[in-house]
């Protein structure tokens, strides 16, 4: 039950984060965080990150 509760909070988080990113266009910046740095990071390379994570999600689902 843990474990669902985990992927489902997930899967939440992930869908606003698409939401949010739908919203932007190309004169956005998007930074990842990666460790204690913020590195600059493509839009598309960004949105195609989340949609294969929520692919992953509701496959585990």
């Amino acid at each position: 039950m843990s474990a669902r509760q985990k992927l489902e909070t997930q899967l939440t988080e992930n869908n606003i984060v698409k939401e949010e990113m739908d919203l932007l266009d190309s004169t956005n910046t998007v930074y990842k965080l990666i460790g204690p740095v913020l590195v600059k990071q493509d839009l598309d390379e960004a949105k195609a990150t989340v949609t294969k994570r929520l692919e992953y999600i509701n496959g585990e689902m």
